[in-house]
This record gives C-alpha cells, sequence and structure tokens, in this order.
C-alpha cells in the first residue's frame, strides 16, 4: 500500500475559458514588468480539446524578432508535445480532454518544463530573450496560432521557481501577494470579458473574439479522478490499483485523487470507496461488516466473513504467487510482490467462505476485508478446524518467550522458525507428542535482534505466529518435560 502525507489542499476553481482555436484569446497590454529575460516561470492549468501547428498557451513574443517568450505545442506532428522558448518535448505527452498542469522554468537560460511535476526532456535551441513592446496573450502565439481547449489558473512569475515548490502549490489557490508573482489569473469570473489580474499589478486582459466560459479544474482536483478526465470510471479504478500496487508512479495530483476516503494511506478501501462512486451504490441496502477471519492450510487460505465484501486485501510474508482464486464474475484482481488486491466491479460481494489457493506456501501479514457500506476490518487469523492452538508469550519478548499448544490427539509435529523472508532458520521441536495441552520455554541464543514466524505443523495442517525478538542475553534454554515426547 502507499502511505501519503499530504498536506490538505484548497478547495477553489470553478471556471476557465474554453478557446475554439481559430481565433479567441486574452489580450493583456504590454508592461515592464512582464518583459521576463533571464529568470521567470510560466504555469497554467490546460485541457486540450484537439492539437493544431504551434497553438500558442502563453506569449509575450514580438513580431519582428525571435525576443521574447512563449509557451506552445509544438511544430512537430501531431503537434501533441509542448515548445518553451523554441525548445521542445517529444510527440505524445498529451492527449486530449485531460487536465495538464504544465510549468515553464528559465533558470539563467537553463530551462526545464514540468508536466504535472514531471520533469520532461527538452530539446532545440533556445530563444535569446529580451524586452519588447508586444502585449502578452493567453490562447494564442504572436501570429495568430490559437489554442484548441481550456485553460485555467494561468501564473506568471519573475522568479525561476524550484520543482517542489511548483508541486507544492501547483493545486492551490494563491493569495495573490507570493513573492516573484507578477500576473495571476484564477478565471473565476464565469462572464464579462474582463479576465482580472489577482495580483494587484493591474495586468488584467480582454477577451478577445468569443472563449466562453467554462467549468475549470477544480483545485484540490475530483477526488478518484486518477487519470484527470473529469469523471469517475473503470479506467480510474485501474489506474488507482496500479498506483497503490506500485506498479505505476503516480504524481502528487495523482496520489492525492487515489486517497478516496482521505486517511492518507492508498489501499483497498480507496478501491471499493471509488467503484461505490463509479456504480451508484446505495450504502444503505448493503450489510455491514462486523466480523472476518482465516486461517490458513499450507497453501489455501481460507476466508470467512459476514456483510457484503466488496474487496480485499493480503499483505503476504514473501514475494509468493496467487495460483487460484475463483473470484465471482464481476471481479477484478491484481497483485505485485507480495500484495494481492481483488474487488467488485458490478457491485456484487465476496461469498460468506473463500478459498485463495498460493503457489507455495507463505505466511500472511495482514488481511483486509472492505466493505461496501464504508467500513473495513482486519480480518483474524484462527485455527484450523480440529487442529492444534498455538500460542506464543510475552509478544515481544526478551530473553525468551513461552509457547504453548494444544493437540487434538497423539501426533508427530515440527516446531520451527521461519524469517520474515519465509527462510528456515531453526527447529525448535520435532517428534510425536501426546494429545493434550503442551508448553516450553524457549530462549535463542544465535538469532539477532528482530520479527520471527513460529511455525507449528504435523505436516497436514499449520499455524503460524509472528514474534518479535529483542536480544538481551547469549545463552540457549528449552524446557519440555520428557514425559510428553513419546
Amino acid at each position: 500500500m502507499v502511505f501519503l502525507f499530504l498536506v490538505p489542499l484548497l478547495n477553489g476553481q470553478d471556471h476557465s475559458l474554453n478557446f475554439d482555436g481559430n481565433n479567441d484569446y486574452i489580450l493583456i497590454p504590454d508592461n515592464a514588468s512582464l518583459d521576463l529575460t533571464t529568470n521567470y516561470t510560466i504555469e497554467a492549468w490546460i485541457f486540450p480539446e484537439s492539437f493544431s501547428w504551434l497553438g500558442g498557451i502563453i506569449s509575450k513574443y514580438q513580431t519582428s524578432a525571435a525576443n521574447g517568450y512563449m509557451l506552445r505545442l509544438t511544430h512537430q506532428s501531431p503537434y501533441t508535445g509542448l515548445g518553451f522558448d523554441e525548445l521542445v518535448t517529444s510527440t505524445g505527452l498529451l492527449n486530449s480532454n485531460q487536465w495538464y498542469h504544465i510549468a515553464a522554468v528559465n533558470d539563467g537560460g537553463n530551462r526545464k518544463l514540468y508536466v504535472n511535476g514531471i520533469d520532461y526532456n527538452i530539446s532545440g535551441s533556445a530563444l535569446n530573450v529580451s524586452a519588447n513592446s508586444d502585449p502578452l496573450r493567453i490562447g494564442s502565439d504572436y501570429s495568430g496560432r490559437f489554442f484548441d481547449g481550456r485553460i485555467d489558473e494561468v501564473r506568471i512569475w519573475s522568479v525561476s521557481r524550484e520543482q517542489d515548490d511548483i508541486i507544492a502549490t501547483m493545486d492551490t489557490v494563491l493569495s495573490g501577494s507570493e513573492p516573484g508573482l507578477v500576473a495571476y489569473y484564477t478565471f473565476n469570473e464565469g462572464s464579462g470579458i474582463i479576465l482580472h489580474d489577482q495580483t494587484g499589478n493591474g495586468h488584467s486582459g480582454t477577451l478577445v473574439g468569443s472563449p466562453s466560459w467554462a467549468s475549470g479544474y477544480t483545485l484540490s482536483g475530483l477526488l478518484g479522478d486518477v487519470n484527470f478526465d473529469e469523471g469517475l470510471n473503470i479506467y480510474d479504478a485501474v489506474m488507482l490499483v496500479a498506483i497503490m500496487l506500485e506498479l505505476e508512479d503516480g504524481n502528487e495530483f495523482q496520489l492525492y485523487a487515489c486517497d478516496t476516503n482521505q486517511d492518507g494511506v492508498i489501499d483497498i478501501e480507496d478501491i471499493v470507496l471509488l467503484m461505490q462512486w463509479i456504480l451508484d451504490i446505495d450504502i444503505n441496502s448493503r450489510d455491514q461488516i462486523s466480523n472476518g477471519q482465516y486461517y490458513q492450510d499450507k497453501r489455501s487460505i481460507v476466508i470467512e466473513s459476514n456483510g457484503g465484501v466488496a474487496g480485499f486485501q493480503v499483505q503476504l510474508s514473501e514475494s509468493v504467487l496467487v495460483s487460484d482464486i475463483n473470484l465471482p464474475s464481476g471481479w477484478g484482481w491484481r497483485q505485485n510482490g507480495a500484495t494481492c488486491v481483488a474487488y467488485s466491479m458490478d457491485g456484487s460481494s465476496l461469498p460468506d467462505v473463500f478459498t485463495i489457493t498460493l503457489e507455495k506456501s507463505a505466511a500472511i501479514e495482514h488481511l483486509k476485508l472492505a466493505g461496501w457500506a464504508g467500513k473495513a476490518i482486519q480480518a483474524q487469523q484462527v485455527p484450523l478446524p480440529n487442529s492444534f492452538k498455538l500460542n506464543v508469550g510475552p509478544n515481544p519478548f526478551n530473553p525468551g518467550c513461552t509457547i504453548r499448544f494444544t493437540l487434538s490427539n497423539e501426533i508427530n509435529i515440527d516446531l520451527d522458525v521461519y524469517n520474515l523472508r519465509g527462510q528456515y532458520v531453526t527447529s525448535i521441536i520435532g517428534g510425536t507428542l501426546k494429545e493434550g495441552t503442551h508448553q516450553l520455554y524457549w530462549s535463542p541464543s544465535n538469532l539477532s535482534s528482530g520479527a520471527y514466524f513460529i511455525h507449528l505443523s504435523d505436516g497436514n495442517t499449520s499455524q503460524i505466529e509472528k514474534i518479535l525478538y529483542l536480544k538481551s542475553v547469549s545463552y540457549t534454554h528449552l524446557t519440555l518435560p520428557t514425559s510428553d515426547l513419546v
């Protein structure tokens, strides 16, 4: 699972301007404070609807000479890349009908381009930028090459911003008084022909052509909208699972969108809640989960629960493949390493008794069950039916612990120790023991401090207890009444 340490983001933006790609743009009069030449940063949220040659996004570019700054689409067909002061990315960077945050930074001639906070390579020969008398344009470059789509939250800075600073604020409403902020447009007007500068510097613009007011990017984002297409669908669920399992890297926005229940952790609860939103599940019509348990028989994990289980997450002690998982139709599952998740995609629930088969035996670190009604529980391990009961205490222990187990009949058993990787460490006892309760004191001498598994097995069934050893002494002591051995 992915743990988040995010500062809560502010709610804000509701509007943007939609440019038709023909003759729409915003004209902001020339001003010396807008003549940025050496250190500057240009930011915006964009929602391209189609792509055209050199479609202008933000530009203060002199018509008579190439001596101004500009941010636009590239000249490279299919024009799905970005160009910054004539340095360009590769094509295929952008998709239509999806929100992107773009930030172009000039740091003393060293230029960088960030998309959703990620640094992308740019190549070519950069402009020799100097002051000019041209106006600032949004939605067009100097010669009438227009952007088709929505633009929102434009910020012009007279400083070169660091990547971490860009990420920290790109999804946050600014005050307008931030150091180095020259012009700031929230697009929250929602009507009229004037786009107001929120800095107080007076760089307001006039709408030219007929750009239309439209819904904008909501600062804080839409929870669950992992692919930024302004909707919740199965594609968001697939991406959430991939990010949770660390099969895909998520940027700051995607991590925020993945954490649907806002508890700081991306796990099965977030997947189930997202599917609940997508499917419009009425939680009042679903049973609550009140208990859940599992027992393990070598490679088989048997899950028992009550209520409507909509998904589960299994964390194993090592990377062992699931060889058989006979899920209900309409369910999906995915595994990466020691983590496996399964979730309903059609609103159905898991049977009250369900079995997972592993490729080989492995210990279970935890098993979480998530329900439609918004509740999740950690399933507790229980002994196998008609088998032995294993108990270890104290836990953690130092220097030794007492191991107790009960046998339902006279049987040959093995009591062994494994590390967290499932590797055999040592044997505590092996042999045939009588029916009844047995107790022994175990104090290891040759083990380092750490977590281990006590594994009790009769060859057919087994039980595992996780222990934490805090080493302080260097002796081994094992006491088992010899009368217990057959």
